[in-house]
């Protein structure tokens, strides 16, 4: 069965409609965490507990981690929001953006084991620092911003030449 072309219109408002959607799927999740995190910080008892304990050291490692991806998630969806303006998702702008969201992965495979550890004043016990997953997302989003740089700069090359 032969494969039939896509219009360059036709694509770009494919396009345009996916990013809307993805872009307000990224804000509900958003919004969602954010009550999560607001929820179970209360429900945990997080900020009346004292002392070393495995549950305040999770309570606060995950109240970060799930800060870090909140942030993730808006910056996502400005990037979609911008696509669906746009209908160009190879820019130099969205290049950074999602070199940005791989820094951040990275950091949060560090910061939330980190900072909990140093909040409640002892690394015994604590276990592992790193989260190998977020690590491995943050050099996967960098990976994908070199991509989409190399796609800006095809972009601009073919745009320079009509």
């Amino acid at each position: 069965m032969k494969e039939q072309a896509m219009s360059k219109n036709t694509a770009i408002e494919k396009l345009k409609s996916g990013s809307l959607g993805i872009g307000v799927l990224c804000l509900i999740v958003s919004a969602v965490n954010l009550m999560i995190i607001l929820a179970n910080s209360v429900r945990s008892g997080l900020f009346t507990m004292q002392g070393f304990t495995i549950e305040r050291y999770s309570a606060i490692r995950q109240l970060i981690s799930s800060g870090f991806l909140t942030v993730i998630m808006l910056l996502a969806a400005l990037m979609f929001f911008r696509i669906a303006k746009d209908g160009m998702p190879f820019t130099a702008k969205n290049s950074r953006t999602v070199r940005t969201i791989g820094i951040l992965f990275l950091v949060n495979a560090v910061i939330p084991s980190v900072s909990a550890a140093g909040i409640i004043g002892t690394f015994k016990g604590v276990g592992g620092l790193v989260n190998p997953s977020a690590l491995i997302e943050g050099l996967l989003f960098l990976f994908i911003a070199h991509i989409i740089r190399y796609g800006a700069m095809l972009q601009q090359e073919s745009d320079e030449t009509l």
